[in-house]
């Protein structure tokens, strides 16, 4: 698997997009259990959204894109393959048998 990194523009926060964060917010918990959805970013003026995705191919990586509930609304989505993506784990801490 290839992981791609997604810009994802909104517009204006509207009533009518705040009534599908909800689904959004447990669409994107069901792709981070799936391990499909490895970082995911929203910017403090709710106009942009990041994101880094695994998939087979781009065009495995766009329809898991638009997939999420927001889609519709999004008004550009740009996609680019990476390379490799490191992170730190932000996860629990490793248990010590100590």
């Amino acid at each position: 698997m290839t992981a791609y990194m997604f810009q994802l523009e909104l517009p204006a926060m509207t009533d009518e997009i705040e009534a599908v964060i909800p689904q959004q917010r447990l669409r994107i918990s069901a792709l981070f259990s799936e391990g499909r959805l490895i970082t995911y970013s929203l910017a403090q003026s709710q106009k942009m959204i990041w994101c880094v995705v695994m998939a087979t191919d781009e065009q495995d990586a766009m329809e898991l894109v638009a997939s999420f509930p927001l889609h519709p609304f999004f008004t550009e989505v740009l996609c680019q393959a990476l390379r490799f993506h490191n992170t730190v784990s932000s996860s629990l801490p490793d248990i010590s048998l100590n």
